[in-house]
């Protein structure tokens, strides 16, 4: 265990130093400061009432939280992709498993440092987000931890299937398909509504399937489903939002056996990695 704590520091050392990720870090900076001036030109305009205000301002932050889904899953897939590729392809790998260090633990490091990045990556987007809107609009979601715990468990999903790749694919291959899987998992939550609503059983089917095989989608509607206040969700639902899971409005969080499916989904996956690492030669 102290070896794989070790891993874990050097993984997080070594990923500091990647301009990716001051790249990400700029792109968030960028994205709150055009949130700031919206929400405030939302928050102080003429032409809503007070109403339409008090409904607009949860509909625009799920959708910035939107973007920033996208955001913390792309930096997910990027941290994660080039981790155990880039080391076999270059032979650093081959020095590392030589001494007396299980691969399991240079695996499980390699997972803890990249999951503690991008934990901090992810609430420092969800808090500078938060703070941002309810110092411009005055409007806070009823429950930002939650929303930082499902949008974090999104990435964690994430980040552990590209680790996975990463043990027998490239890097940028690697990458490409994390973030396919990602695309096509937030597509079928769009089928699965379009299910609901025109009354296709098979959509629907599709839909709850793909969201058991990769969760993230699941994961997502939890994260709306706290961004919205009740009068927002009521309102929503009244005017026939609710036929199906829609991208952008969730009726219930997701259930506690669904959660943990996610976790048992998670330990499925690193120990498949692992078992694919260990017999991958360096």
């Amino acid at each position: 265990m102290r070896a794989a704590i070790t891993i874990a520091r050097l993984t997080t050392q070594e990923a500091a130093r990647r301009r990716l990720l001051i790249v990400f870090a700029l792109l968030t900076v960028l994205l709150v400061g055009l949130s700031a001036w919206g929400f405030d030109r939302l928050a102080h305009s003429r032409h809503l009432t007070s109403g339409e205000v008090a409904v607009s301002l949860p509909q625009a932050l799920i959708l910035f939280m939107f973007m920033f889904s996208f955001v913390v899953g792309l930096s997910a897939v990027a941290i994660a992709s080039p981790t155990v590729a880039t080391e076999l392809e270059s032979g650093v790998a081959l020095s590392m498993l030589t001494r007396p260090v299980r691969r399991s633990e240079v695996l499980f490091g390699k997972w803890l440092g990249l999951a503690a990045i991008l934990g901090g990556y992810t609430a420092a987007v969800c808090a500078l987000e938060f703070v941002v809107v309810d110092a411009v609009s005055g409007f806070l979601p009823p429950n930002p931890a939650a929303v930082f715990g499902y949008l974090y468990a999104e990435g964690l999903v994430l980040l552990t299937l590209t680790l996975l790749m990463s043990t027998r694919l490239s890097a940028m291959t690697g990458g490409v398909l994390g973030a396919a899987c990602f695309g096509a998992a937030w597509l079928s939550g769009v089928v699965q509504a379009l299910g609901a609503f025109f009354r296709i059983s098979a959509l629907v089917t599709f839909g709850k399937v793909v969201r058991i095989v990769l969760p993230t989608d699941g994961l997502w509607h939890g994260a709306v489903y706290y961004l919205e206040p009740s009068p927002y969700l009521l309102q929503r639902l009244g005017e026939g939002d609710g036929a199906g899971p829609l991208p952008f409005i969730s009726t219930a969080s997701p259930t506690p056996l669904y959660l943990v499916w996610v976790a048992v989904w998670v330990g499925l996956v690193l120990t498949t990695a692992w078992w694919s690492f260990s017999r991958r030669e360096p």
